[in-house]
This record gives structure tokens, sequence and C-alpha cells, in this order.
């Protein structure tokens, strides 16, 4: 079975009912080419911003305004048929200038996220130094597996594609918690502050912390 995939999208509202009329049309196309949310939301509505600033570049900085998807898919490839689909293409048109976005393919391994209502740590990045960082990464990595969390999805940018926006240069990581509690509890957890203490001095983190949908 291939891996699945992931899309993950960041955006800025700028006009709320085109934006309202293109998310109505979205769930007809996404279950044709077999995708699904896993989570969707901004601050204040299911998405805690916990470290780093919000990747937009527009002129209105309300909290509300922001937004971020992650969407699953059984394979990457599903996610190239449905973002270029001539359905999805029709979507398209209803949120011309109702935003600004930057939208990322990145392929999943063999771990898929819990059902029940999950949370997920999603951290976008870029790394200074590859050397200094790599123990950091591995810190974070085995805490990660004693506590038996999957990471969906490790993804450096050039194993990315963007298919939509300006960011470039930055590098992934999704991991799925069974619980909004208990994702909250590992990032406050002493021994993973002082990774994150360690690392942000050799790269720069953007982390996002996501309540699912249950499933």
């Amino acid at each position: 079975m291939a891996p699945p995939g992931y899309l993950l999208v960041l955006g800025h509202t700028l006009d709320g009912e085109k934006m309202a009329r293109y998310s109505a049309a979205l769930p007809p196309i996404y279950e044709k080419y077999g995708g699904f949310y896993l989570g969707i939301g901004g601050p204040g509505r299911g998405v805690e911003h916990l470290e780093g600033p919000w990747f937009d570049h527009s002129t209105s900085h309300r909290p509300g305004d922001r937004g971020l998807m992650l969407a699953h898919f059984q394979a990457p490839e599903d996610i190239s048929k449905f973002w270029y689909s001539p359905e999805y293409e029709e979507a398209k048109k209803l949120r011309k200038n109702g935003g600004e976005f930057n939208v990322f393919k990145m392929a999943g391994n063999e771990k898929e996220a819990p059902h029940g209502e999950p949370a997920f740590l999603i951290s976008v990045y870029r790394v200074l130094d590859e050397a200094a960082f790599a123990p950091f990464a591995k810190a974070e990595e085995e805490k990660l597996e004693h506590r038996s969390i999957p990471i969906l999805t490790r993804a450096k940018y050039d194993e990315t594609e963007r298919l939509e926006g300006d960011i470039v240069d930055h590098d992934f990581s999704v991991a799925a918690f069974p619980t909004q509690a208990s994702a909250t509890n590992f990032w406050n957890d002493p021994g993973h502050k002082e990774i994150r203490e360690g690392r942000s001095q050799v790269a720069v983190f953007n982390t996002f912390l996501v309540r699912g949908l249950r499933r």
C-alpha cells in the first residue's frame, strides 16, 4: 500500500464571503479524490499558535482572519489529482482575491492519525545548521516514540511540492496525538521545553497545535 499524502494550507482570509462560498464547494471534491480534513480552523477556532510568526503577507493581521488546514489523502498522487482537477479549478475561482495561501503537498509514511478526537503538532521550520540541529530532532523523535506518538511526516523542503504561495526553504513535521490534552502535556513537558530552547539557536520554528476532527 502506498503511503498517504498530506495537504497543508496556511492562509489569511481577506474576503469572508468569498471564502465561505469556496469552502462550501470543497467537501464533494475532497470526497471524490479520496481526501478528508484531519483538522481545520484558526486561532480561537481549533488552532493554537505556539511559536514563531504566522505565515502571511496581508496588511490585515486580525487573528480571526488566519487559518490552517491539514487533509489526508490515500496517496500523494491523489493530492495532485485533486489540486489539478476540473472541479477544483472551478472551485478555486470562488476564492480569487479572497485570501492569501501557502499550500504544500507532503508524503506520509506507514503511520496514521488515531481515530476519535486527535490533535496535531504541526511545525514549519528552517534549519540554520543541519549538523547542530540533528541531535535536537533525534531527541524530540525519541520523546515522541517513548509516548507512542506517531510522526505522520517529517519532510525536507525538497521532498515536498509547493502548490501555492511564497514560503520556500522550510521543512515540515506533523505529529499526531490521541487527544488535545496529551499534545499540550507533551508541549509543556520540561524535557521538550529544553529541546525547543536548544534548537532555537540553530533553527527557526513555527509550530501550531491543531484540534483534530472527530472520525
